[in-house]
């Protein structure tokens, strides 16, 4: 749990100083941390599984780019920003809905079959069965 709270603390101060930008038509970007995010419109309309949702990222070429990820936990909570509500997304990004993202993070080193997602309507975490359907939205290092 202590390391929970670490990542959360860590994103606010993170999304505290984000500046994002547009990069391409399907992509913003992160100057400060360097991040490019997918901005296309599966990241409102594709709900995948777990399993699913990785397979989809690293298959993925946007606007040229390759070698996108599903985000950690630490990665997807930098684009939240805790002084709004419903989004807690910065404007830059267009396409989303206020619902639950996955990350990467698993519970339990995925023994239970649970994964975290971050929800874009509150800034919120929770844990999900992996199997179930939600949202994801892929992230890679600038060159």
């Amino acid at each position: 749990m202590r390391l929970l709270n670490i990542l959360i603390f860590a994103g606010l101060l993170t999304s505290a100083n984000a500046d994002i930008t547009k990069h391409s038509e399907n992509i913003v970007k992160d100057t400060k941390t360097g991040f490019l995010w997918q901005n296309s419109k599966d990241a409102k309309t594709k709900k995948l599984n777990y399993n699913e949702a990785n397979k989809y990222c690293k298959n993925l070429t946007l606007d040229g780019e390759k070698n996108w990820k599903v985000p950690g936990f630490g990665e997807l909570f930098s684009i939240v920003d805790p002084k709004v509500y419903n989004p807690t997304l910065n404007i830059a990004f267009t396409n989303f809905v206020t619902d639950n993202y996955w990350s990467t993070k698993t519970f339990g080193h995925a023994t239970s079959g649970e994964a975290f997602v971050v929800d874009f309507k509150s800034g919120a975490f929770n844990r999900k069965m992996m199997d179930e359907k939600f949202y994801v939205r892929c992230y890679k290092k600038a060159n």
